[in-house]
């Protein structure tokens, strides 16, 4: 089980998000056989693409950050809040500095991608965020930006309705509301399908 300490600092500078970085990473997964299934009309719409910039472009370096359940801090930074366009998240990624990226290389993946030639020799590279960065950027315009604006539109519509359920029945409701595997107890927010012990919560 994963549990998050809240203070009360933490639920009053808490703030609604969203990360067009995140749900790139999220797809990228999903297209992989990392994450949950796509819809069947999504998945078939959007594999030749995915699996021709896995041909033509560095896709796998990136591709190899992530896990079924995590992945690098770096390819998905914190948003700043509802505003977040993927202008804003390439620009933090592009930021990252190499050592940093190094360090996430080193200690994020394990298995036969960390060992993947083509894979290396980006992140073994001068360049190694930039090259990624690029890779996601192509993966962004070709499998995600069209569909962007509808998703973003449903995830604003959810906040609000997130906003609504913080006022009528307080946070812990509305933290339990969003997943059957979310509870709220004892000062924290336990994910029961997730490990990882105690962790504080640090509010950006």
């Amino acid at each position: 089980m994963l549990r998050f300490e809240v203070s009360v600092e933490d639920l009053l500078r808490s703030r609604f998000a969203l990360s067009p970085a995140l749900d790139l990473c999220l797809l990228l997964r999903s297209l992989a056989g990392l994450g949950q299934p796509l819809p069947r009309a999504w998945a078939t719409r959007l594999m030749p693409a995915f699996e021709r910039l896995r041909r033509e472009t560095e896709l796998n370096a990136a591709l190899a950050l992530q896990t079924p359940r995590s992945g690098a801090n770096f390819v998905a930074p914190t948003p700043r809040g509802l505003n977040q366009t993927w202008a804003d998240d390439l620009a933090m990624i592009r930021a990252t500095p190499l050592e940093a990226a190094r360090h996430e290389f080193a200690t994020t993946v394990t298995g036969p991608s960390a060992r993947d030639p083509r894979v290396r020799a980006v992140w073994d590279s001068t360049d190694a965020v930039s090259r990624i960065a690029e890779a996601m950027d192509q993966a962004w315009h070709e499998l995600l930006a069209a569909d962007w604006p509808q998703l973003r539109a449903i995830c604003e519509r959810d906040v609000v309705h997130r906003v609504g359920v913080i006022g009528e029945h307080g946070w812990a409701t509305t933290i339990e509301s969003l997943h059957p595997g979310i509870a709220w107890r004892a000062g924290g927010i336990q994910l029961g399908s997730f490990r990882g012990g105690t962790v504080r919560l640090e509010v950006c």
